[in-house]
């Protein structure tokens, strides 16, 4: 099997998503036969080229990081750009690696069923959504246990899907733990968020005499 991944991180460097990507590769290149090509869509130069790539590849992965909900502009873009290819890929399986600094996998899951959704469109067959957070600093962080369980995971799906060439549903579910806050950790949360209004932000907005303003209410009905 031969693999055509996409990296659409906008960093330049070495970043969390090249990282996963390599940790899914080593485990998907241990069966023999199968290799691999990676492009980085800022790297490309054009999203045209990124949509030749497409047209000419049958087994595809996008990885992207998450931004506080919202896909880099890269990707977003190339997605799009896709229209013209919509019921035409009827011979390509397409799966995606989403990873963000959030911890719990439920901030991707409305993104998971977009990316469904977009390859029913394109008629290709959905492989799954790798989806994995508390991802911020990985690449920063290669010794640490978080890191080494991270890409020990991503591996496994890899090696499956190696194997397989599909994408375990129950790997996928076990890696993207936790799935919510445990009631600890939302009160731990709350009470953070509470001393961060009192402390810094209410002194932010005492230090810049908007204090009283903070309070307004402009489209409050009498």
């Amino acid at each position: 099997m031969q693999l055509t991944v996409f990296n659409g991180s906008p960093k330049l460097g070495k970043s969390n998503t090249e990282l996963m990507v390599n940790g899914f590769l080593g485990g998907f290149e241990k069966t023999p036969g199968n290799g691999s090509r990676v492009f980085k869509l800022n790297q490309l130069k054009s999203v045209q080229e990124a949509i030749s790539i497409i047209e000419d590849s049958e087994d595809i992965l996008l990885a992207f990081p998450l931004y506080s909900y919202s896909m880099p502009a890269g990707v977003k873009e190339l997605i799009e750009e896709l229209e013209p290819l919509c019921g035409k890929c009827g011979n390509k399986k397409i799966g995606f690696l989403v990873q963000f600094g959030f911890r719990e996998a439920i901030h991707a899951r409305a993104l998971e069923k977009y990316l469904e959704k977009v390859t029913t469109l394109l008629n290709g067959e959905y492989l799954g959504t790798i989806i994995k957070g508390g991802c911020d600093g990985l690449a920063k962080e290669l010794n640490s246990s978080h890191t080494k369980k991270v890409l020990n995971g991503i591996s496994d799906i890899g090696r499956v899907f190696g194997e397989t060439g599909k994408f375990s549903r129950d790997l996928l579910d076990q890696y993207s733990k936790p799935e919510t806050q445990t009631m600890l950790s939302r009160m731990i949360m709350k009470s953070f968020v509470k001393l961060a209004n009192k402390y810094y932000w209410g002194a932010e907005l005492k230090n810049n005499g908007v204090f009283e303003e903070s309070y307004a209410q402009p489209y409050k009905s009498d």
